[in-house]
């Protein structure tokens, strides 16, 4: 959880584009508004075509690099997690919180799991003496029912 500059926790929801900008410590554009603007929005865990094709509803002259290169910035600077699944292209995801991925192997849609409240990653997993997990990217495989998607958003 993030916190703004009076103090406030910050989570997916109340984030907005400004606030990320500044945590990246890069200048807002249009272009990366647009960016923001769209995986915030989003819960599906999308690919960059799909952001760029949403980004294009938002701003019709965007280019797919200027989208590449936004959420690349962004997954370096930890803002947005970069998901690797199997052989599939990478999704992105802006849910930075200590959490796991389900895949639904039907479907391929992808839902966010949180650790339950109180837990750790370092109290799910027997890790040797010392080790502290600093950021854990991790998901599961299996059935999602419909329902659980929608109850997920929000």
């Amino acid at each position: 959880m993030h916190t703004n500059t009076s103090g406030k926790e910050v989570t997916r929801s109340t984030a907005t584009p400004a606030y990320i900008v500044r945590r990246a410590g890069v200048r807002m554009t249009r272009q990366r508004r647009a960016v923001i603007e769209v995986l915030l929005k989003s819960y599906d865990h999308p690919t960059a075509a799909q952001i760029y094709e949403r980004a294009k509803e938002l701003l019709p002259g965007i280019s797919l690099a200027t989208v590449y290169n936004c959420i690349e910035s962004l997954a370096a600077q930890r803002l947005i997690n970069q998901l690797h699944f199997d052989n599939g292209p990478c999704r992105f995801c802006p849910n930075v919180e200590p959490h796991v991925h389900v895949m639904d192997d039907a479907s391929n849609r992808v839902l966010d799991v949180q650790l339950k409240e109180g837990l750790t990653p370092e109290d799910v997993f027997e890790l040797p003496e010392g080790v502290h997990i600093k950021s854990m990217e991790a998901y599961l495989r299996g059935e999602i029912p419909e329902n659980c998607l929608t109850e997920n958003k929000k």
